[in-house]
């Protein structure tokens, strides 16, 4: 009985040992690519924007998809034409910290 109870504690702490050791490691690291495009249509309602996104080496062919952005400053100032930056991760299709990289030119209505 008691070489079982040492044989099952020693498998509890090897157990133990190794999975406190993953816990360490933590997950694995995301992905990320950096996506450049050209916006299509901007939909704040859905907090969406439709891009047409250059190709990414290694990753992904040139696509035009829409995209999530969690940032409602940037909804309201982008414009259809406007060329973007941003991060997207491997397995989503949400865009982080995008920026304006180039405004396209606007015709405002002159009175």
């Amino acid at each position: 009985m008691r070489a079982m109870t040492r044989r099952s504690l020693l498998l509890g702490w090897t157990a133990l040992g190794v999975a406190s050791r993953v816990a360490l490691a933590g997950p694995a690291p995301r992905i990320v690519h950096t996506l450049h495009g050209t916006v299509r249509a901007v939909d704040p309602a859905s907090r969406t924007l439709t891009v047409h996104a250059r190709r990414m080496e290694e990753w992904m062919e040139a696509i035009e998809a829409s995209y999530r952005v969690d940032n409602m400053k940037l909804l309201r100032e982008v414009k259809a034409g406007d060329q973007i930056m941003g991060q997207i991760f491997e397995g989503e299709m949400a865009l982080h910290h995008v920026e304006i990289v180039a405004v396209a030119a606007r015709h405002e209505a002159r009175a």
